[in-house]
């Protein structure tokens, strides 16, 4: 059942983004198959980015300032990350629920994960509570358990915002139900980056876990009962299940902010990043539907579109200097850096190698000798330094003055 129910939603998918919401009743086989050359999105804001390059493939609005939702909570967990690797806390430390984080001092319709006053959980246990079932009740328990307080929590969510350069970033709580809490897509899909950098296990750990179950018996050991038995939740990222290159990372949903999401996926070693902020939808059904092709068509337009390519650069011959101490240099050619490229300009990808024929010593090891232009066609991509690999000294007086003759006469033709 859970197969077919995948299929079925990735063939509602593909029919929506080929013809469109408004035309699947009138499909006949008289329609050609068109894939746009950008995605159209119902969202507000989006922005997708090649995960190792950092190449911005697709914007739209990217810095319009939205309120993140549940997505803040991948900041929270970011801060708990960080102060386990500075051995401030383990994930294995027993947390004590206050009755702040009881999910009955929670307001209406509010993401749990049922935790009580007086049970004990371990840390580990309340970031799959924060990750899977976005429970806010693990948000404030984390924020105690880590730094006595939420404001306090949220101090250190805003410091680290600043610390890794997030300009348009500013948090109000851990849970993301504050509408003062704000992003823009660009400032986010940057943060997800730095977070699947830094703690690339994140995804297997938490993000791509597609249920969690609480309580475990030993939770309710304290205070020697629970209101509920043991509920099982499913990760509110549907496209876990059902568009297999994705592994995380959240969703999120506040009236002020409409539909969130914050997206990765790997497929064939390239892994994007994508962030969707304020998606329609009149009520969680369709507002999670329309959230979902959005991701689909941006992510595969990302997979699909562009490819990450590198130039394969050959050693280059030694080239002539004048009045040295020898009458040849060798050349330091640099290794080319990753670029993602549309499939297309991909194709055109070529290298010239610009090395003046009027290099004069003395020259030092690491000297600027000329550079490497790579180009898609006729257009520059970038420009990289071409170094000397030698010290080549001044040459004899006889060489000076036989290689000064030369150069006089290469000038008075034009050649120099």
């Amino acid at each position: 059942m859970k197969v077919v129910t995948k299929c079925l939603f990735l063939l509602f998918i593909f029919l929506y983004l080929v013809f469109g919401s408004a035309s699947l009743s009138a499909l006949n086989s008289s329609v050609a198959l068109k894939i746009p050359d950008l995605p159209a999105l119902n969202s507000r804001a989006a922005v997708l980015i090649d995960g190792v390059t950092g190449t911005v493939m697709y914007e739209k609005n990217s810095n319009l300032t939205i309120p993140p939702a549940s997505m803040t909570k991948l900041m929270s967990l970011y801060v708990v990350y960080s102060a386990i690797e500075k051995g401030e806390v383990d994930r294995d430390d027993i947390v004590t629920i206050s009755g702040k984080a009881d999910f009955r001092s929670l307001p209406p319709h509010s993401s749990l994960m049922f935790l009580e006053e007086g049970q004990e959980v371990s840390l580990y246990d309340l970031m799959l509570g924060l990750a899977v079932p976005s429970g806010n009740d693990a948000a404030i328990a984390i924020a105690e358990g880590i730094a006595g307080s939420v404001d306090a929590f949220v101090g250190l969510m805003n410091t680290t915002a600043v610390d890794i350069g997030l300009s348009s970033v500013h948090f109000e709580d851990a849970s993301g139900l504050s509408e003062k809490n704000s992003v823009t897509a660009f400032d986010f899909a940057k943060f997800c980056s730095i977070y699947i950098d830094r703690f690339p296990y994140v995804l297997e750990e938490l993000h791509s876990v597609e249920s969690f179950t609480y309580p475990k018996e030993e939770n309710w050991k304290a205070n020697g009962f629970s209101v509920y038995g043991p509920i099982t939740q499913h990760n509110r990222n549907n496209l876990l299940s059902s568009y297999d290159p994705v592994d995380g990372l959240k969703t999120g949903y506040i009236d002020e902010s409409g539909y969130n999401i914050a997206l990765t996926a790997e497929l064939d070693g390239r892994r994007l990043i994508a962030v969707i902020l304020g998606g329609p939808g009149d009520n969680s059904a369709q507002g999670s539907l329309l959230r979902a092709i959005d991701g689909v068509s941006l992510l595969s337009y990302g997979f699909y579109r562009f490819i990450n390519v590198k130039s394969q650069m050959t050693d280059i011959n030694p080239v002539r200097i004048w009045k040295g101490s020898d009458k040849y240099l060798k050349i330091t050619v640099p290794e080319l850096p990753v670029l993602t490229l549309k499939v297309e300009n991909a194709l055109l990808l070529h290298s010239r190698v610009v090395v003046p024929e009027n290099i004069v010593a003395p020259v030092q090891r690491g000297d600027t000798v000329g550079e490497i232009i790579e180009l898609s066609g006729d257009t520059v991509l970038g420009r990289y330094p071409v170094t000397a690999a030698e010290d080549i000294l001044s040459g004899s007086l006889f060489r000076r003055f036989t290689d000064g003759l030369k150069v006089f006469v290469l000038k008075l033709t034009g050649k120099f």
